[in-house]
């Protein structure tokens, strides 16, 4: 099969039959990447776990309730150094009449604001601007549950030292693009946050600050990876190659497939097949320019060996093809497998992201097979101008560094598996540090003016009015849950908050003491579970809400690493076992991957938290490193196998490791490089759970390119000899030289 696909990619005709399909395809579908990035999701439901209580709440109140998921806007307005004065809170009073779209407050009112679905607006002297009836403590039929009431303080609207007030603007804007407006019109209304020294300064925050922050910063990151991306990919390729043409068609052969694959992704998402946020496809340019570019490379390094051996380029191409294609197929098979696993995860983004990224690497393999082939094949020799290789020429391998690097390991072998053990097993040694969760101010490198807001209502007044929790309990236990969970120790407020329209469940409002993003919010949610449930008494009780989410993403995170982890594993295993037709060297292949990944991890985090001060980091970051190092990683391991293999046909093991190495050594670093490069391209966006992964992964392939493949494997293969291939041997092909190999 391989075979005849490489032949009809390398014919002599047939190549420009797959030249020009590839091209017009991916010209006629390009345009439909930037449809993607708008196409993107990036509210919380997006990333929230399918199975989980809070995700559950937030269906109940989606069916259920009138008044639910609402999304409050928070105005804080400060005077730094001072005390809001009468003029100051004549401002404010103005600004909540104009963000209610009235003249004078009608606290009973409907609110007639140009924002998108307003419920109520509060002023923080006065009270309700309009909407009084949506406001907590009030039914869907405008009753107030007093009883409930009067065990909670109200809300701080205030602060002590009266520098601070804030305003509150509660919707029920549920799209996007309506929230994203909402703040826009708040922003304009309010004060800048930014005005000279002494000035009133007004910060637009809450959930509906966030989500529109959050939002801006997507909208633009996919444009900013790809350029980073392809201008660091194209530096690394012509300082490789130092040819500008050979350096050019890998990168072009890779932005065809991204566009073409980019195009199905959005016509799944707008088939409704699947949800995509940006984070996703973030890494879905990562992952194609990088793995992309590896495969690429090995085709083109033997190209340009078989040049030297075939006068007919074709002929050249061909035998290039079809001793790569195996290594390439499995190598993506690896990475693909690895990506289909992540569907069986119950976190929503983590699931989603499984079947596009396995989307775009069978995209990219097949474009690598074919398209680079056949474009190589009609640029022949001159495609690496100036250094043309010539027919019957030796390739020049400068001071023959692999060679020694070779004879180095076969002469000292358990000194280098021991050495290469201590290092990664050191580095492994900063697992052992307990890090804490990335909070949503921690989230940005450039801190937007939500975060701003956030950080001054937590240092003023309440950080838990951001996003109070919510607790769904029926009606008969009302009271008992609202007195149980406010006696917990960091719950400030617990409030009554509306009926469902069946009246079978109430709703409370807890407001935390605590930044609702933190790890000690994080913390109260088991004890606020708890308590609630043996309060209620047997009745029906829920708790959902923000933290609540953040609590139950990190436990889904934890539980989808145990499934996720070892099966990748195996059917990493399975692949090694049929490509290499052996077992041994398939474990111990595994083994060091995993130990570099262990490495990557341990060393990252006493990074993050000694140099770069970042002591917090992101739950899903381990989950996603294993399995870019991993599945990536084995890619390094299964082209220097899979070429020692060829070798060991013609020589014994210890001159099959030897030349192994020395053939691939070069194309592996290159593409090593490239591909670490690629993943730091993901340290220049401004938040910090991209940053965090693109740093891991990039130290966890140059540990892999440097120290594992380099040497640590190397050694191992030394040292077993014969026994790598058991229970198969190696073939008993007569041994001769390179010029007499089929």
């Amino acid at each position: 099969m391989l075979r005849r696909i490489s032949s009809f990619a390398t014919g002599r005709r047939s190549k420009w039959v797959v030249i020009a399909t590839w091209v017009i395809l991916g010209f006629a579908l390009f345009g439909f990447q930037p449809k993607l990035q708008e196409a993107t999701t990036n509210e919380n439901e997006a990333f929230l776990p399918e199975t989980a209580e809070s995700t559950e709440v937030n269906d109940v109140l989606e069916e259920r309730f009138e008044v639910g998921n609402e999304v409050d806007a928070l105005v804080t307005y400060n005077r730094e150094g001072g005390r809001l004065g009468a003029a100051d809170f004549e401002r404010i009073s103005a600004d909540a009449l104009e963000i209610a779209g009235l003249g004078r407050p009608v606290p009973d009112a409907p609110c007639e604001s140009e924002l998108v679905g307003v419920l109520t607006v509060v002023d923080p002297q006065a009270g309700p601007v309009c909407g009084a009836a949506e406001l907590p403590g009030s039914g869907t039929d405008g009753k107030s549950h007093g009883q409930a009431q009067q065990r909670s303080e109200e809300p701080q609207t205030i602060s002590e030292d009266g520098s601070t007030a804030l305003v509150l603007v509660r919707t029920n804007a549920d799209e996007s693009d309506d929230i994203v407006d909402n703040v826009e019109l708040l922003r304009e209304i309010v004060p800048d946050p930014n005005p000279g020294a002494g000035e009133l300064r007004g910060y637009v925050t809450g959930i509906a600050g966030i989500i529109a922050d959050s939002i801006d910063v997507f909208e633009s990151i996919d444009t900013t990876l790809l350029l980073v991306t392809v201008s660091l990919v194209l530096v690394l390729l012509l300082a490789i190659y130092r040819s500008p043409v050979v350096a050019l068609v890998p990168l072009f052969v890779v932005a065809i497939a991204y566009g073409i694959a980019a195009a199905a992704v959005y016509g799944l998402v707008q088939a409704g097949a699947v949800e995509v946020n940006g984070q996703t496809t973030s890494l879905l340019i990562v992952l194609m320019f990088g793995a992309g570019t590896d495969y690429c490379l090995l085709i083109v390094s033997r190209y340009r060996e078989e040049l030297r051996r075939y006068e007919d380029k074709h002929e050249a191409m061909a035998h290039a093809t079809e001793r790569t294609a195996p290594a390439i197929l499995s190598a993506g098979a690896t990475v693909f497998a690895a990506m289909l696993i992540l569907t069986l995860a119950d976190f929503k983004a983590t699931q989603t992201m499984g079947p596009v990224l396995a989307l775009g690497i069978a995209i990219m393999l097949l474009a690598g097979l074919t398209l680079l082939p056949a474009l190589l094949s009609a640029l022949g020799r001159n495609a690496f101008w100036p250094a043309v290789p010539r027919y019957g020429t030796e390739q020049r391998r400068p001071l023959g560094i692999w060679r020694r690097v070779g004879h180095f390991v076969h002469d000292r072998p358990v000194f280098a598996i021991v050495i290469s053990v201590a290092i990664l097993g050191l580095g492994a040694l900063g697992n052992l540090q307990d890090r804490g969760i990335i909070d949503f101010g921690e989230g940005f490198r450039d801190p937007p003016e939500s975060v701003e807001g956030q950080l001054l209502l937590e240092e003023d007044l309440s950080g838990g009015q951001i996003a109070p929790t919510t607790i769904l309990v029926a009606p008969a236990a009302a009271e008992g849950v609202a007195a149980a969970v406010g006696e917990i120790d960091g719950v400030e407020s617990v409030v009554p908050a509306g009926t469902s329209d069946d009246g079978e469940l109430d709703r409370l409002e807890v407001t935390l003491a605590h930044d609702p993003f933190s790890d000690a919010a994080n913390d109260l949610v088991p004890d606020i579970r708890a308590a609630a449930t043996d309060a209620a008494g047997g009745e029906t009780v829920l708790v959902g809400g923000t933290t609540a989410e953040n609590f139950d993403t990190t436990e889904t995170l934890r539980s989808d690493a145990r499934l996720i982890v070892p099966l990748t594993l195996a059917l990493i295993f399975l692949i090694l076992c049929v490509l290499l037709r052996a077992v041994v060297a398939p474990i111990y292949l595994i083994a060091t991957v995993v130990l570099s990944y262990a490495f990557a991890i341990g060393a990252s985090t006493l990074i993050f938290t000694e140099i770069f001060n970042q002591p917090d980091g992101d739950p899903g970051l381990p989950t996603f490193a294993f399995i870019f190092l991993v599945a990536l990683g084995v890619d390094y391991n299964i082209f220097l196998i899979s070429r020692i293999r060829e070798e060991a046909h013609y020589s014994e093991v210890h001159d099959a490791v030897i030349n192994g190495l020395e053939h691939t050594g070069g194309v592996i670093t290159s593409a090593g490089v490239i591909l670490a490069g690629t993943f730091c391209a993901l340290m220049t966006l401004p938040l910090e759970a991209l940053f965090q992964i693109g740093f891991t992964v990039a130290l966890g392939l140059l540990v892999d390119t440097f120290l594992v493949r380099s040497i640590l494997v190397p050694a191992i293969a030394f040292k077993l000899g014969e026994l790598n291939w058991w229970p198969g041997r190696r073939s008993t092909m007569p041994i001769g030289p390179p010029s007499d190999r089929p």
